[in-house]
């Protein structure tokens, strides 16, 4: 097996030519080696993904269709990496009208994103933010399951209101503990830009799966 796929250690050393071709290719792709301290950072987007995004809903949202923007080879997620990918990423792509980002609650992320894109939003993914209220509140999270998804999905704050009471009657320490997150950056009633149906974070999910074995 070493004999026909070599050696994995080895295969990064690889990597610049890959780099180099991608560029050759895909005219106006732009790759990066980033040297750190304690390691190196490559970081790539194509060409292609450059001309999408001028086209697509101006939110960052890695699911529904999905358009790969950019990829990074980092040493681990933290502060630093997440920064350094995010200014790459604005210093590429821009910022546009209308635009969020929708990921987890991973802190790194909100660090990064909140030192890099100060003009916007970022939102929390409704299936992440579930899970911590499952936790949170184990003793009614059936009875709170359907009410929640359609809290987070209203399109009025009427609507929403509707349901916050609705959940407040089965547990009322919910209320207090969605508030204190934030209403606007994981509801669509209250948020400051139009989501569409983009609620979700779901293609992280799919690729930690792919990715589960390999780590």
């Amino acid at each position: 097996m070493a004999m026909i796929r070599g050696n994995p250690s080895d295969s990064y050393k690889e990597l610049p030519k890959y780099f180099y071709m991608l560029e050759h290719t895909n005219p106006g792709t732009v790759t990066k080696f980033h040297k750190s301290e304690d390691g190196c950072i490559l970081y790539a987007y194509a060409y292609a993904s450059i001309k999408d995004w001028e086209h697509c809903r101006p939110i960052m949202d890695r699911a529904g269709k999905i358009l790969p923007l950019a990829y990074v080879i980092v040493d681990s997620e933290n502060n630093k990496s997440w920064e350094w990918f995010f200014v790459q990423i604005k210093g590429t792509f821009g910022v546009r009208e209308g635009m969020c980002i929708v990921s987890d609650r991973n802190e790194s992320i909100f660090n990064a994103t909140k030192a890099v894109y100060l003009e916007v939003p970022h939102c929390i993914c409704m299936f992440h933010l579930w899970q911590n209220v499952k936790r949170t509140f184990k003793k009614h999270h059936k009875q709170l399951n359907d009410i929640f998804f359609a809290l987070v999905r209203a399109y009025t704050i009427e609507k929403f209101e509707y349901h916050m009471t609705e959940i407040y009657k089965i547990d009322p320490r919910v209320q207090p503990y969605l508030f204190e997150i934030g209403y606007e950056r994981w509801s669509k009633a209250y948020s400051k830009v139009k989501r569409s149906m983009v609620m979700t974070s779901n293609i992280a999910e799919s690729i930690n799966v792919a990715n589960k074995d390999v780590r």
